[in-house]
């Protein structure tokens, strides 16, 4: 991850992985003084449904994900940030406070927004002994039905990700359904009231 100072802030910036580059992601050497072509932002990142963070330990990816996670919040956005060890534990609805709870019942029942989930800590999950299909498969237990209005953002330090496995449990939907739109809402509700004379 690039920094770039703005307003006496960091503002992170990212690189796109190649599948090659990917697979060499356990050298830590990959990263040093590497200069990428392109940097994306984080509003470049939230616009794909799967992302993976790969990064250096100590670079700031829980920090820069809670920060995001909580700017999304304050918008109205639902997005939640789980530690994966912890979600190898232990159910989504046990990891979220109150409001969290309630946020998350909420989008459940939308059937419109978008939810966020930021998944932390890959290489931590494999220090603990954890698995990552457990966490992987408690999430989608939460959200079944709903994958296609999830955004999973995965953290991990440079060591090999599972890609594979990410894409059985929560894959991408096959045909993409249109987003609805207030529009749509619109259209519904104008539809049941002229049924209705």
């Amino acid at each position: 991850m690039a920094e770039i100072a703005s307003e006496g802030a960091v503002e992170r910036s990212f690189a796109e992985l190649s599948d090659e580059t990917l697979a060499e992601a356990e050298q830590v050497s990959l990263f040093e003084g590497r200069n990428w072509s392109k940097q994306l932002s984080w509003g470049d990142l939230l616009k794909s449904d799967r992302i993976l963070i790969v990064s250096q330990a100590g670079s700031g990816k829980t920090y820069e994900c809670r920060r995001c996670q909580r700017k999304l919040w304050d918008q109205g956005e639902p997005a939640f940030f789980v530690e994966l060890a912890e979600l190898a534990r232990t159910r989504v609805a046990d990891l979220l406070g109150p409001g969290e709870g309630r946020r998350f019942e909420q989008w459940r029942a939308s059937q419109s927004s978008i939810a966020t989930f930021f998944l932390d800590s890959f290489d931590e999950l494999k220090l603990t002994q954890g698995s990552f299909r457990t966490a992987l498969t408690n999430l989608a237990r939460a959200i079944d039905g709903q994958l296609a209005r999830s955004r999973f953002v995965i953290t991990s330090r440079p060591i090999p990700v599972d890609r594979r496995l990410v894409a059985e449990i929560l894959p991408m939907p096959e045909t993409p359904e249109p987003r609805p739109t207030g529009q749509d809402f619109a259209d519904v509700a104008m539809n049941m009231v002229k049924e209705r004379k």
